[in-house]
């Protein structure tokens, strides 16, 4: 017996799976990040003020996406239970009871280029911690960063980064600073704020550097 599916319901199907995509995209998107007030809304970016935060950082070599791999799962590793503590708290997502500790995914998942051609691949840490209350990775390869309050120019854009694309994004930025005047400080960074299974048009990127004003 041969069933047919007419074209309505073929259409009717294809909305119904690219509707739960975009619901599952934007709640697998919603995580934590670090605490900012815009400032003041440039052509083409805009300029925030971050309050202090701790990152997780770790250096990898390789190409962009190897790089970003590499990076996102040694720190992936960390927060997961790749740690040492003599205290066990419960998380939110996930909750795991075991002597290591699980730290709440937070975003952006931050980049930069360094001066050597690797890459610095960093997690922003969930507000409630401290340097004292961290649990000391596994991992000697990854550094525990504070940072203190800063100023920077962002630039907004979304789909899909590749290598190419990041860096002209960053160029961007630079040419919109000097532009208007501003005097940045360190290299441009680039951010990820939703996993890869996001809608590429519901993808929040972002370039940053920070300034001088």
């Amino acid at each position: 017996m041969q069933y047919y599916i007419s074209m309505k319901t073929l259409l009717s199907i294809i909305a119904i799976l690219f509707l739960v995509w975009v619901a599952y995209g934007y709640l697998a998107s919603q995580s934590k990040e670090p605490k900012f007030t815009v400032l003041e809304k440039k052509a083409g970016y805009e300029i925030r003020e971050y309050a202090p935060y701790i990152e997780a950082r770790v250096t990898v070599s390789g190409t962009y996406h190897e790089a970003q791999n590499n990076g996102f799962r040694i720190l992936a590793g960390y927060i997961f239970g790749g740690n040492t503590s003599k205290t066990s708290i419960a998380m939110t997502v996930p909750v795991l009871e075991q002597k290591s500790e699980s730290i709440a995914m937070t975003a952006p998942v931050m980049e930069a280029l360094t001066d050597t051609g690797e890459r610095v691949v960093s997690f922003v840490m969930p507000e409630e911690y401290t340097l004292a209350t961290l649990p000391t990775p596994n991992d000697r390869s990854i550094e525990i960063v504070e940072v203190p309050a800063h100023k920077s120019a962002v630039l907004r854009y979304t789909w899909n980064t590749t290598a190419e694309r990041v860096e002209q994004k960053k160029s961007e930025l630079l040419s919109y600073i000097k532009r208007d005047g501003l005097v940045s400080i360190g290299v441009p960074r680039g951010a990820r704020y939703n996993p890869p299974w996001t809608p590429p048009f519901m993808m929040r990127n972002e370039v940053l550097v920070d300034i001088i004003k």
